[in-house]
């Protein structure tokens, strides 16, 4: 709880300085911003009206917008992987998101904020192993992004545009707790917990989008929007698991202990993110 809601508020806060930053370009930008002005004002078309009614392309234009959407884990972090298994279950994804094109081209700066949540599949490791599952208090696979790259947008019929973005970043993930017990054949009761842990690694991210401008208020202009990212980030983990061992009842030769173990490796987090937004449209 305490994970998501740093997130949340981390994600706010970057909304909102994001906030002012295009707001102050959008002053800079509507405004003429003088000979020094790294964006032109726009010239006085008068056949623009005309140009709504023949479904010509607009101009080449950016964004900045709130996303949410499906977190879906491909290769060895849907399989098994490494000692922490890789048994993530589609989850979800929450992005803030922009992307900024440069002096009118077609070619920019994009910015994400992002967050993902997949559920660890305790009960089909479990299976797989012949172990009983311990339900610990974290049971899923968290991860936050804060990436920055390059944005390309293509303007299609109307208000319809085609967008791709590739960037790199660094990736803060939460990696589950592994908790299973078993009993063997004599009765000895067993049990190993993998503790969590928590890591940073740098992650990239590629990704392409349709967006489209439905409505526009004076100089504001909102659009929605469907994307698709491939997240990619070797994760590693260092952390310790605990081994608790109880002979059965009558067995008088043997005693109970615990021991500890360290643990490290790393672990391949692919996503597969499935979006949808809404956004003001630069």
């Amino acid at each position: 709880m305490e994970t998501t809601r740093s997130k949340a508020k981390a994600l706010v806060l970057c909304s909102l300085f994001s906030c002012l930053c295009i707001i102050s370009s959008a002053q800079d930008y509507y405004g003429g911003g003088g000979n020094g002005s790294w964006r032109k004002q726009p010239s006085n078309n008068t056949q623009q009206k005309d140009k709504d009614k023949d479904n010509t392309a607009e101009d080449p234009s950016g964004f900045i917008s709130i996303n949410y959407g499906f977190a879906n884990p491909q290769g060895g972090f849907q399989a098994i992987g490494s000692q922490y298994g890789g048994y993530a279950l589609a989850g979800s994804n929450f992005n803030f998101s922009m992307g900024i094109p440069i002096n009118h081209t077609n070619f920019g700066v994009a910015l994400m904020f992002g967050s993902y949540d997949n559920e660890y599949d305790l009960n089909t490791f479990s299976n797989n192993n012949q172990v009983s599952p311990v339900y610990p208090d974290q049971n899923d696979y968290s991860e936050s992004s804060i990436m920055g790259g390059l944005f390309v947008t293509y303007p299609l019929i109307g208000n319809l545009s085609a967008d791709a973005r590739l960037m790199g970043g660094v990736l803060l993930s939460s990696l589950p707790e592994q908790d299973i017990a078993y009993e063997d054949i004599t009765g000895d009761q067993y049990q190993y917990d993998l503790q969590p842990s928590n890591s940073t690694s740098f992650a990239f991210d590629a990704g392409i989008g349709l967006r489209l401008m439905i409505a526009e208020f004076g100089r504001r202009k909102i659009c929605v929007m469907a994307n698709v990212d491939y997240l990619y980030s070797s994760v590693p983990y260092n952390t310790e698991q605990t081994e608790y061992y109880t002979p059965y009842a009558n067995n008088p030769t043997n005693i109970t202990y615990m021991q500890n173990y360290s643990v490290n490796g790393h672990l391949p987090v692919q996503l597969l993110n499935i979006t949808f937004g809404i956004g003001y449209q630069l």
